[in-house]
């Protein structure tokens, strides 16, 4: 029994005396735009992209609007009665 014992003790001994499995030096890791999950993370800067140029399109048909509107004041100005 003890003969198993102090065999079972020797091979946890040994075996923690093993050299690291971990490389010398680190591999360089890929860029996420690289792999599959590249659609996953650039959507959010299409997005805002897209949402951009809603919000720039609806300013200027506002502009536009609005420009007409006060166009139209001009004959009769507020405050000259």
């Amino acid at each position: 029994m003890r003969a198993i014992v102090a065999t079972g003790l020797l091979a946890i001994v040994l075996g923690g005396c093993g050299g690291s499995d971990e490389p010398d030096e680190r591999e360089e890791t890929m860029k996420v735009e690289d792999t599959a999950f590249a659609p996953l993370v650039t959507a959010p800067a299409r997005v805002q992209d897209r949402a951009d140029a809603a919000a720039e399109l609806h300013r200027k048909n506002m502009k536009e609007r609005l420009d007409e509107d006060e166009g139209d004041d001009e004959e009769d100005p507020p405050g000259e009665d």
